[in-house]
């Protein structure tokens, strides 16, 4: 019997050399003058294996060099796989990658990114898969509806019932299968995609399976529109907490320059300032005291400025009265003294040029 085993091995030899996974056959364990070559040909699991079996070769050296060699090799590795990815090249890219792990089997990094292009592929299948059956149960569905238009003309014939009875049973088996991939969309959240396959399962056979399914879908959505509405309202919100912020910084501008506009005596530099205040802001105390210190400044300087006008108004120099109570209107334009004042002087003046021109 242990004259076979040699034998046996040279007619499998072959074999195993025209396997896609299987680079070359180890008869034999790897030996410390091999170690150069399994590095060269980036077999680091086996080199590993090797360095840990023959403690007089394992260095702290020899460690370091083997990880960044791994390293080196995941990297081009990793760029190789992106390069086959973005050609949409995607099994390519994962057999890359599971050369890779048999070579470093402890990459997390090959790992995940050979699990996240898998699912891309598992999805891109399935989307092909689903276009495949949403077109042939659009076509099934017209053949039926063309079925029952040509019945209503004329009784159909033994071979048109045949076929009209294929359509129906290929339709059935067609909406179990709409309904799977509705069923796997509505798991993703496809809510769309889940509706398309449902609608025209239901319209080839519709079941109890797919009326159950049509309940979870409408709840889905329901919940899908909800979840939307809030995300809408929180967006709402978090702008208007950033307006509310961005006018509470303007508004602190703002009375800063105004209450320095009174201290140097520039109401009117004051008043515009002041009134660029948000309205949002009116009743903030900080301003509602700003207001009152600058009122009280107007007050006094319309005090003055209207005293200062009558003097002059008194002392028959009209126009320099109507000068003086103009600059307090700029402060106060809805003062009604000082409206009257304006007036009253405005019609002085004007007898006056009158009787000027009488005596040209």
């Amino acid at each position: 019997m242990c004259s076979m085993k040699p034998l046996l091995a040279f007619l499998l030899l072959p074999l195993l050399a025209g396997c896609a996974h299987v680079d070359k056959l180890r008869l034999a364990p790897d030996r410390p003058e091999d170690l150069e070559q399994l590095l060269e040909e980036h077999e680091f699991a086996r080199a590993r294996q090797l360095t840990a079996a023959r403690a007089t070769i394992d260095t702290p050296e020899l460690q370091t060099r083997i990880a960044g060699l791994e390293n080196d090799y995941e990297e081009t590795v990793l760029a190789g796989a992106r390069e086959l990815a973005e050609t949409q090249d995607l099994l390519g890219a994962v057999q890359l990658l599971s050369g890779a792990l048999s070579r470093i089997p402890n990459s997390e990094r090959l790992r995940r990114y050979r699990s996240q292009l898998e699912q891309e592929r598992v999805r891109l299948l399935r989307l092909n898969e689903r276009q495949l059956l949403l077109a042939h149960a659009q076509f099934l569905l017209r053949q039926q509806d063309l079925y029952r238009q040509q019945a209503m003309l004329e009784s159909p014939g033994l071979e048109q019932r045949w076929q009209n009875s294929r359509i129906e049973s290929e339709a059935v088996k067609l909406a179990k299968d709409l309904l799977e991939h509705a069923g796997y969309a509505l798991q993703q959240d496809e809510l769309d995609a889940a509706r398309n396959c449902l609608e025209l399962s239901r319209a080839l056979d519709d079941t109890t399976a797919a009326g159950e399914l049509q309940d979870r879908l409408q709840a889905a959505e329901s919940l899908q529109r909800e979840t939307t509405r809030e995300a809408t309202r929180s967006r709402q919100a978090r702008q208007q907490r950033d307006i509310q912020h961005h006018q509470n910084r303007e508004t602190s501008t703002l009375l800063e320059k105004t209450s320095r506009a009174i201290d140097e005596n520039d109401l009117a530099t004051a008043r515009a300032t002041f009134e660029r205040i948000p309205t949002t802001n009116s009743n903030d105390s900080k301003v509602v005291a700003v207001q009152d210190k600058l009122d009280q400044a107007v007050g006094n300087r319309l005090t003055i400025l209207i005293d200062k006008g009558d003097v002059q108004y008194r002392a028959d120099n009209v126009v320099k009265a109507i000068e003086i109570w103009s600059q307090a209107q700029s402060l106060d334009p809805e003062n009604p003294e000082l409206r009257e004042r304006l007036e009253r002087a405005n019609k002085v003046l004007a007898r006056y040029e009158e009787l000027k021109r009488r005596q040209k």
